[in-house]
C-alpha cells in the first residue's frame, strides 16, 4: 500500500517504492529501497519534492503522512481521456497488418542490430563513427514503421539482458521513429531524429564497462561519471562527418527536464527543441520498460501511467499526451486481462480508437491456454457470443499468470 510523502517527512525505516521523477535520474538505481540512514534522506531531498513509500515493507509512520494518497483510478480515467482525444486523420496511414509487417520488421531489425553492434564496438575501440552503418540502420527501419510500427514494437520486447546499451539504442529509435510518425514529421526530420536517438548512447563505450553493468547504487562520484556519457556523444557526433546539427543536438538533449533539473545543461523546456524533448520521452519509456544491471522493467502500461505523473515537471505535458495517444493506453505488447476473464497480449493498436486494440489471447475465462491463440480484434468484436461488451479490464504486470510475453513474440 503506497502513500505519498514530501521528502522532508521522510524518516529511516520508511520503504521507497517510488519518486516523483524517474529511478534512472537519480543514484537510487533500484525501484525500491528501504531508508537506512539521513544520508539516504539527503540523497532523495536533493533529487526529489515527494516520494511515495510502502506501508507494508516499512515504517508506517502514520503520524507524517499529511498528503493525500494517491488515485490511480483518476489517472486512468484521465488516460483514457487522452486517447479518446486523439484527432484527424494520421500523416502516415498503416498500408499494411501487423502480421504482414511482422518478416520485414523483423529482418530491418536484425541488420539494425548487426549496425549498431560494430558502432559500438569500433567506438569502443577507438575507431571512427559509422555514420554510414547509422544511416543504413535508421532508413531500414522508418520503412517498416512508416508502413506499420506495431510490429518493430513487438520487437522491441524481445530485450536482452547482456547487451543492454544496443538493445535500447534500437529500440529507443524504433519508438522516436513510431512517435514522430505520431507527430507527421516529415521523412528528413524522422531521419535526423532516428541518427540521433540510435546514437545518443555511443558515449557510454567511453565509461567503464564495470560501471555500466553496476547492480546497486551509484555513489555521487560513479553518477556524475555516468552523466558524461552525453558530452562524449556529442563529441564523437561532432567529429564525425555527416551528422545533422539535429541528430546531434538529440543527443545533447536527451537528459535534459522540462523543470531544467536535467543534464548536462539543466536547460528548461523552453530552451530544448522538440527533437531533444521527443528523445528523452522516448529514452526513459524503453528503460523503464527494461531489465537493467540494477533495475526489473514495469509494464508498458504502468510506464505509461509514470510519464503521466511525471507530465509538467520532467516532460512537457502536450508531448506526453501525444505519446500515449501515440502507443495507447495499453501499448503494443502489454499483457491485459479482458472482463470476461481472457488473458491476452495487445498485438496491435486501432489508430482510430484506442482503447478497443487487437488482442492476441493467450488464457481462456477459466486461465487454462489456448492451444492455438486466438486473436481478438476489440474495434470489430464488440461483443461476445453471449452478447457481453468486450473490454479490457485491466493491464498485468510481466510474468502474472506464469506468462512470458516474450515467448509469443514472433
Amino acid at each position: 500500500m503506497e502513500k505519498m510523502i514530501d521528502i522532508h517527512q521522510l524518516r529511516p525505516g520508511m520503504y521507497v517504492s517510488r519518486l516523483d521523477r524517474p529511478w534512472l535520474e537519480t543514484p537510487f538505481l533500484f525501484q525500491g529501497f528501504l531508508i537506512q540512514d539521513q544520508h539516504d534522506i539527503a540523497e532523495l531531498q536533493r533529487h526529489c519534492q515527494f516520494v511515495y513509500i510502502d506501508i507494508e515493507k516499512g515504517e508506517p509512520a502514520t503520524q507524517y503522512l499529511h498528503l493525500k494518497p494517491t488515485q490511480p483510478q483518476h489517472a486512468e480515467a484521465d488516460l483514457k481521456r487522452i486517447c479518446r482525444s486523439a484527432s484527424g486523420k494520421p500523416v502516415y496511414p498503416d498500408t499494411v497488418s501487423v502480421e504482414d509487417e511482422l518478416a520485414p520488421a523483423r529482418d530491418s531489425h536484425h541488420v539494425a542490430c548487426e549496425r549498431i553492434s560494430n558502432i559500438l564496438d569500433d567506438v569502443r575501440n577507438g575507431r571512427k563513427l559509422n555514420v554510414a552503418a547509422a544511416e543504413q540502420a535508421v532508413n531500414s527501419m522508418i520503412e517498416s514503421i512508416l508502413r506499420n510500427p506495431d510490429a518493430y514494437l513487438w520487437l522491441t520486447k524481445l530485450k536482452n539482458k547482456d547487451s543492454y546499451t544496443y538493445a535500447h539504442s534500437i529500440d529507443a529509435c524504433a519508438l522516436a521513429i513510431t512517435f514522430g510518425r505520431h507527430l507527421g514529421l516529415p521523412r528528413p526530420e524522422l531521419e535526423q531524429v532516428a541518427v540521433g536517438t540510435l546514437l545518443f548512447d555511443i558515449g557510454k563505450m567511453k565509461l567503464p564497462e564495470a560501471l555500466l553493468d553496476k547492480p546497486g547504487r551509484l555513489t555521487e562520484e560513479e553518477f556524475a561519471l555516468v552523466q558524461e556519457h552525453v558530452a562524449h556523444s556529442v563529441h564523437l557526433m561532432t567529429d564525425t562527418k555527416g551528422i545533422s546539427p539535429t541528430s546531434i543536438e538529440v543527443a545533447y538533449s536527451h537528459h535534459e527536464r522540462h523543470n531544467g533539473h536535467g543534464y548536462p545543461r539543466g536547460l528548461s523546456s523552453e530552451q530544448t527543441s522538440v527533437y531533444g524533448k521527443i528523445a528523452a520521452i522516448v529514452d526513459c519509456y524503453d528503460a523503464i520498460t527494461s531489465d537493467r544491471p540494477y533495475s526489473v522493467a514495469v509494464s508498458p502500461h504502468e510506464a505509461i501511467r509514470n510519464l503521466y505523473e511525471w507530465r509538467n515537471v520532467d516532460f512537457q505535458e502536450e508531448l506526453v499526451e501525444q505519446f500515449i495517444q501515440c502507443l495507447g493506453v495499453y501499448p503494443t505488447g502489454t499483457l491485459v486481462e479482458l472482463n470476461t476473464g481472457q488473458v491476452g497480449i495487445v498485438l496491435s493498436q486501432n489508430r482510430v480508437r484506442r482503447l478497443r486494440p487487437k488482442v492476441m489471447l493467450v488464457l481462456n475465462a477459466d486461465k487454462h491456454l489456448y492451444n492455438i491463440a486466438p486473436t481478438v480484434d476489440l474495434m470489430v468484436e464488440a461483443v461476445d457470443r453471449q452478447g457481453q461488451m468486450l473490454e479490457i479490464a485491466r493491464s498485468l504486470d510481466p510474468g502474472s499468470y506464469g506468462i512470458d510475453p516474450t515467448a509469443y513474440f514472433l
